[in-house]
Parts: structure tokens; sequence; C-alpha cells
């Protein structure tokens, strides 16, 4: 039996306890009062007050049957803790000196759901619980809390420091990073984090599902030294964006003869004297729904920088910010300021969901390469919804998602590169590619004919 298991009995037991305690009591009161009344004394009085508190105890009975249903503390579907529960629990756990919370995810939940139908989605689900639990007996862990938090989503509580269950972690993660559960695969990620970083529950869980995102898009992790206190990020950011305390870092990117084509932008944060990379601060502003004020922020630098030399300059914006109701006034009034970034900003947009009302935003997006802004689908192979505005919305460029790249020698991605080039060609787009590393993947691109390529290969060339 698990620890929700065994704190569900304990809770259900304390439940029949607060309901049938004060019943019992008001019946030996009753019984009472009627044995120590004279039979010839009996009123019509009595009568009444014993009605009266045979009602209440029945509605206390059907009152704590009722709420006996809001302090259930595990899952129906699974038998963890609910997420309510989890978090309590949680909550007074990661205030030792030391405590570890692991979350543990089925990758491909929504997609078992779809094919398999929520049934098989919930054995799923009951089976994962079984193998995780049987998989950390294995390794000598017992009476951990194990909370379902939502979807395919699970939450482990664990005494001491990650250092002590990372290898665990990977080895669970390895063992079910693929595996069959009624001949349905399944795909399990996990990430990890302690009290350590931060003695703060949401701040914890917001930072494992960043994990999480990072290792599904197959991104570089957050690395421990990378790592702020969460309780100093937040104030830091915001006051880094108003403040506009950032670096801004370019690499060039060059078109198909070798000649530079745009410099690509990103930024870094400056927080304490320390540069600190998007992948940290990213999840933060999107979070704190600072987003927009970024995107300002940034544009408005960039637009400082093009005035001041002759370069054509690229950089991600989120899609968000361009479909945001006032945008397309704000370009206007920043082209007025800055005349000179006409026809030399480009914008990289990527998300991962699709939205739906694809006519306003193909009308916005059209609106502002008439300014003179082009526009570049970013992440095209990787984010789903980049190969559906493609497919609804004319933009100047698409720059492929860097599997492309370090898969190009592959013959497979190879002819598929080859075939994305030819369709992109042939709606007036350029493709772009981006990570070449090496003269072999060099050659490659030029053999396939991309128009634009970008990698460290091309800037160690210009130096020799």
């Amino acid at each position: 039996m698990i620890l929700p298991e065994k704190k569900e009995r304990e809770n259900r037991f304390k439940l029949a306890l607060r309901m049938g305690l004060p019943i019992f009591f008001l019946g030996l009161l009753s019984i009472f009062i009627f044995l120590n009344q004279p039979a010839k004394d009996i009123t019509s009085s009595f009568y009444i007050g014993a009605t009266l508190i045979l009602a209440i105890m029945i509605y206390f009975f059907l009152y704590m049957i009722y709420r006996g249903f809001d302090e259930r503390i595990t899952d129906p579907i699974t038998n963890t803790f609910t997420r309510e529960y989890m978090y309590k629990y949680l909550k007074k756990e990661i205030l030792k000196e030391n405590y570890t919370v692991m979350l543990v995810s089925i990758e491909n939940l929504h997609s078992i759901n779809e094919t398999y139908g929520i049934k098989n989605g919930d054995i799923v689900l009951k089976r994962t619980v079984r193998e995780i639990t049987k998989f950390l007996y294995s390794k000598g862990i017992y009476n951990f809390p194990l909370g379902h938090i939502k979807g395919g989503d699970f939450l482990i509580g664990l005494e001491e420091s990650k250092d002590e269950y990372l290898s665990v972690m990977d080895l669970m993660c390895l063992k079910f990073s693929s595996f069959l559960i009624n001949n349905i695969e399944v795909q399990i990620v996990g990430s990890i984090i302690d009290n350590n970083f931060s003695k703060n529950l949401d701040y914890m869980i917001d930072y494992l599902f960043e994990q999480q995102s990072l290792k599904k898009s197959s991104k570089e992790i957050i690395k421990d030294e990378d790592m702020i206190d969460p309780n100093d990020l937040e104030m830091s950011i915001i006051d880094a964006i108003r403040n506009s305390s950032f670096k801004i870092y370019s690499q060039s990117v060059y078109d198909k003869n070798g000649n530079i084509f745009l410099d690509d932008l990103s930024a870094k944060l400056m927080i304490k004297d320390k540069v600190v990379h998007q992948k940290v601060f990213i999840p933060v502003v999107n979070r704190l729904g600072l987003a927009k004020e970024y995107d300002l922020m940034l544009l408005d630098e960039v637009a400082k920088k093009i005035s001041l030399d002759d370069n054509i300059c690229s950089f991600s914006i989120s899609p968000t910010t361009v479909r945001e109701a006032h945008f397309l006034s704000y370009m206007k009034s920043l082209m007025d300021s800055y005349p000179a970034i006409k026809n030399r900003v480009v914008f990289l947009l990527s998300e991962i969901d699709y939205y739906n009302n694809i006519t306003r935003y193909s009308q916005t997006i059209q609106s502002l390469r008439r300014m003179g802004i082009s526009i570049a689908i970013d992440r095209f192979g990787e984010y789903h919804s980049s190969s559906l505005y493609f497919r609804e919305i004319e933009v100047d460029m698409v720059r492929f998602d860097s599997r492309y790249t370090k898969n190009l020698k592959s013959e497979r991605y190879k002819k598929v590169l080859k075939g994305l080039h030819e369709s992109v060609n042939s709606l007036n787009s350029r493709s772009w590619i981006k990570m070449v590393e090496d003269e072999e993947t060099y050659e490659i691109a030029q053999e396939i004919g991309i128009d634009i390529i970008q990698g460290k290969y091309l800037d160690n060339l210009k130096e020799r």
C-alpha cells in the first residue's frame, strides 16, 4: 500500500469518527432522558423535543456525508494524493533542512486519450503510478508522498537533497522513456529540484515544469550555476526590464554566396552584474505577463542600433505581442521616430500553440510587411504551429529547426530538407538554417541551395 492510500484510510477513519461520535452521544442523551422520565409524566413537548433531536441527528449525518466528498485526499483514478492535498503536504515538508521534489510526466498522455480513448488513458495513469512506485521500492525508497497534479503530471516528495536521487531519476526515466501498457506506448520524462533552490513550493513547481518543457523540446536544461534564487529573480527581472538593463549579442548570418545578409540578435538581461540567459528569464517574463513590455523594450533598443549602422537585424518577438491590439500603431510610431529601420528589421515568430483566428493574424503580418518589416517563421519542423502558419500566411523567410542541421548528413534528412526548401522557394520565401558547425554540413546546405545560412563555421571561416 502506497503512502496516499494509507493517508486516505486514516482520513476516512477520522471522518467516520467525526460523523459517528456526535450522533452516538446524542442518541445516548435521548435514551438517558427517556429512561429517567416517568411514563405518566411524558408530555407532548417531550415527543416534540425527541423529534427535533432526531431531525438534527439526521441532518448532521447527511451533512457530514456531503462534506466527506470534499475531504477526499486521494485521486479516484490513480489513488495518489489530490493536487490540493499534495500541495498542502509538500509546503510543510519543504521547510525541512533537505527535501527534494520530483516531477514525473507522461509526455504523450493527450495522444493516448485521443487515439485509444479516455478509459485506456485512465488505465495508463494507474499502471504508470504502479510501475513508478515499484521502481522506487526496488531502490529502497518507501513511504513517499505521490500526488496527481494534472493530466499526466505527478509530484513525488523525497527526504534529503536531490543529489541523493539524481541517478535514480535518470535510471527511472531511461527505463520508462518508452514502455508498453496494454500495447500502448507510454513515454515518461522527469525533472528534479530540492529546497536549496527555494522553500517556496510554487517556485519549485514552476522550475520543474520549465525543465520538462526544455527536455521535451531537446533544449539544454538550466544548469545549477545558471540558477538564481527565485525569490530574488522575479523582482530582479522586473527591475532589469524597467531599467533596460540588458546586453544585445549578435551573430552574422550569410547568404548562399557567403556574403553577410543580416545580424541575428539575442538579448540577455543583466542582473546584479551577472549575464542571465534567455532560457532562465524568458519563462519568468511570460509567467509575470511581461512579454509585451520586454518585447517593446527590445524593439526600441534594436531600432536605436539599426539607426547607427547599415545592417539588417533579426530577433525573436512573441506572437502574442504582435497580435496585441495596439502593436501596429506602436510600430508606426516607432518607424516615424526611426525611419532608418524600414526594410532592415526581421521578426522571428514561433509559438507552440496554433492561434485559431488566422485571418486576423495574417492581416497583422501583412500590415507589418507593408510597413517594411520582414517576417520569418522560426522553429519550422519542431513546432506544429510553424508549419500551419506557413501554410496560411505569406512570409519572407522560414528558419528551419536546428535538428535538421544536426542531422543533415543523414540522406533522409537531406532529402526532406531539400523538399522543404523547394516548397519555401515556390511560395516566394527564403529558406534559412542555423547552427552550421562544420564544412560538410555547410557544403550540403549549399548543394541543397539553402538561401540563408547561420553558424559558427561561417564565422570561423571569415576570421581565417
